[in-house]
């Protein structure tokens, strides 16, 4: 029997949130071989994930999952070494759902695997339509929007790096839930074929019990949105959806590159409202010095001040 990986938790909410971030990366240098180090925290961790993005380009595993109210959970690993660049068998074993995937499946994604390229503003895939793939970000950023019969469209998901999507329809094979847009490009997506993708599921527990795990965040993330349409004002769920591009750090500080670049409606879209309604949450999110634009676009936010806002759930 192979011996049991080391393990280390990180708890960082006791630790003021400007220091948090100088401990993670200071812990996750210290990993040696496959150790793995996992992180609690009282937030969603995208200022964490994309500052290991920028730090750590292709050198980590990140497993992401929120486990209650208030407490989400990331387990970080040293990722795999390729000699010549980053083959498809190194970038699999770099996405959560495939680190522990048995050789067998990870040669079977590597034959079928199919790699496109789309700009951004592209859509991979249209709502209800169907979608015979799993996929892989392999970079960029691609965000799942569902639209209504009124025109209005809703923000569900966001697929960073290593990321899946059309995972739910792959297990029940159904018809997409949303829209895949590209938001960050260019996007790289490797695909690999639904029926291929069951087979290895059937054959390899552990992959799919962590493609499961997956869907059930997915669920976990459908019923935070229901959460605050039914409970929030849209100044809350505006705050919401500018606290992933919080930089950690005090006061106001410079947002995450990422939002510097959106435009209202497409906060509108994430928070789930109006364009019009989104401008003047935006407006009085900066009166009270949560944030401050420059040339119309949101340059830097103030995390305490922001998350007065937002309701504790």
């Amino acid at each position: 029997m192979p011996p049991a990986k080391q393990t280390r938790t990180l708890d960082v909410r006791p630790i003021p949130t400007w220091e948090r971030h100088g401990r993670i990366f200071s812990a996750f240098a210290d990993l040696r071989g496959d150790a793995s180090l996992t992180i609690v925290t009282d937030h969603e961790p995208r200022p964490l994930h994309l500052q290991f993005q920028e730090r750590h380009p292709d050198e980590f595993v990140w497993e992401q999952r929120q486990v209650g109210s208030g407490r989400w959970e990331v387990k970080l690993q040293w990722s795999p070494r390729a000699e010549n660049g980053v083959d498809d068998q190194t970038f699999f074993q770099r996405c959560a759902v495939l680190s522990n995937a048995s050789e067998e499946t990870l040669r079977a994604f590597q034959q079928v695997a199919g790699e496109r390229t789309f700009e951004e503003g592209a859509s991979i895939v249209e709502q209800d339509a169907q979608w015979p793939y799993l996929g892989l970000v392999r970079s960029g950023t691609l965000s799942a929007i569902i639209g209504s019969s009124t025109g209005r469209d809703q923000g569900l998901f966001d697929f960073l790096q290593g990321d899946t999507f059309g995972d739910v329809e792959t297990l029940d094979g159904g018809r997409t839930l949303a829209r895949i847009v590209v938001t960050a490009a260019p996007a790289r997506v490797v695909l690999i074929p639904r029926g291929i993708v069951i087979s290895a599921m059937m054959a390899d527990p552990t992959f799919g019990r962590q493609l499961a795990a997956v869907c059930a965040q997915r669920v976990r993330v459908l019923a935070a949105h229901f959460s605050a349409h039914v409970a929030h004002p849209a100044i809350a769920r505006v705050a919401a959806a500018l606290l992933p591009y919080a930089s950690a750090d005090a006061g106001l500080a410079p947002s995450l590159g990422p939002l510097q670049h959106m435009t209202q409606n497409q906060l509108a879209v994430v928070a789930g409202t109006a364009k019009e309604v989104a401008a003047r949450a935006i407006a009085e999110l900066e009166a009270a010095g949560a944030l401050q634009r420059t040339q119309g676009h949101i340059s830097r936010i103030d995390r305490a001040k922001l998350r007065a806002f937002i309701p504790e759930q």
